[in-house]
């Protein structure tokens, strides 16, 4: 392959302001009251905490509490967004426009990747899904699936589009040309507010 481009799902395929992320981050919290018997306010805590010490909650529970991350996705991802995300014609013209491969690279499992790509009505346009089952449940911004994912794919250009900061961060080490989307950060080699107005013709030239 020559040139790949590793795009984020949720909050970048689709704005945050849909509110997805949000049902999840509402069951990582009830799977975290009820499975692990957590009080409420010591769940926000124990995420930041996680977050910045392993990258995901997830990778944090599995250390310290040593959960199943199978029934973890399984919980927190069993949510209904089919109110919130509708199929999406002019992201799907731009990456059709986009002279790549087109992978997604995600911190979420593969069903939910699935289900949001199907209700944007871009699925089609992705050779592959690279989730966190793929990435061994090692999530970004560790380097371990970014180089997991270039030793799979071994092209001799990559792209990166994502929402978060650190996810970025850890790409422009790596090499990876970055791509921001959202309206806040100072990182990025482009910036973009949404993956739609990214433009096609410096993203061909590359």
């Amino acid at each position: 392959m020559s040139k790949v481009f590793l795009v984020d799902l949720d909050n970048t395929l689709y704005p945050s302001e849909l509110g997805v992320f949000d049902l999840v981050d509402r069951r990582i919290n009830e799977y975290m009251i009820r499975y692990l018997g957590m009080k409420p306010e010591e769940v926000p805590r124990k995420r930041i905490e996680y977050w910045h010490t392993y990258g995901t909650t997830m990778a944090g529970l599995m250390k310290h509490y040593g959960i199943d991350p199978y029934h973890f996705l399984e919980f927190t991802h069993d949510i209904d967004v089919s109110d919130k995300i509708k199929p999406n014609p002019l992201l799907r013209e731009k990456l059709k426009k986009l002279e790549c491969v087109k992978v997604v690279f995600t911190n979420a499992p593969l069903k939910h990747a699935q289900k949001v790509l199907e209700l944007l009505g871009v699925i089609d346009l992705f050779v592959d899904i690279f989730d966190i089952i793929s990435a061994d449940f090692i999530g970004k911004p560790h380097r371990y699936p970014y180089q997991k994912i270039i030793e799979l794919t071994k092209a001799k250009k990559y792209l990166m589009a994502d929402d978060m900061e650190n996810n970025l961060k850890t790409a422009k080490e790596l090499g990876i040309f970055t791509v921001y989307v959202g309206d806040r950060s100072s990182v990025g080699d482009i910036k973009v507010r949404k993956l739609e107005e990214l433009p096609e013709d410096l993203v061909n030239s590359l």
